[in-house]
């Protein structure tokens, strides 16, 4: 493998990532969600969004893994540090990947623009996948949640993104196994 000691290291930086626990929702209440749990979310519904819009899919997918990666080295800023705080995700992504992988640096450096559809779309994941969390938090009872589901639903622009980002947010997240409940409940009976 071309630049080994690189890769092995991005690696491991990548398991910071991993660790690391998403800032917002201290101030939401009760939740916790690493930036690596976010990362996978993201990465599930830009899948079915790029399918969906026919975009490329090598593009999307890329953006969707790696869109947090400066995380490791600026830290999830939450909404209101943001008003206080500058972070670079371009010099941090340089710094991370400039010489070892400049195709991703360049993906990475498009995605931060939001101008291509594949940006867009991975631009869009990411508001739904935190859109996930807040119906998880308002089915448990956190009632603020409701308020930043329907900000975000708002920032959306795809016009299949605002229909998956509704229908989350009617839906149960436990209708996902009703037809497996229905039968386990019928060999109970038995």
């Amino acid at each position: 493998m071309k630049n080994l000691k690189n890769v092995t290291n991005l690696v491991y930086e990548g398991a910071v990532v991993k660790r690391m626990l998403r800032t917002g929702w201290q101030i939401l209440g009760d939740n916790q969600e690493g930036v690596g749990e976010h990362t996978f979310m993201t990465s599930v519904i830009a899948y079915f969004l790029g399918k969906e819009l026919k975009a490329n899919m090598e593009t999307v997918l890329t953006m969707a893994v790696f869109h947090d990666f400066h995380e490791a080295r600026t830290g999830d800023l939450d909404k209101i540090a943001k008003f206080y705080m500058t972070r670079d995700q371009d010099k941090a992504n340089r710094d991370i990947f400039a010489g070892i992988d400049d195709e991703l640096l360049a993906t990475l450096t498009t995605y931060e623009k939001k101008e291509t559809e594949e940006a867009k779309i991975v631009y869009e994941a990411n508001v739904i996948a935190f859109l996930v969390e807040l119906k998880l938090l308002l089915e448990k009872g956190n009632t603020h949640a409701k308020e930043w589901i329907d900000g975000n639903i708002k920032r959306l622009r795809l016009p299949e993104a605002i229909a998956l980002a509704q229908d989350l947010a009617t839906s149960s997240s436990q209708d996902w196994w009703k037809n497996i409940r229905k039968t386990l409940h019928e060999e109970f009976a038995k």
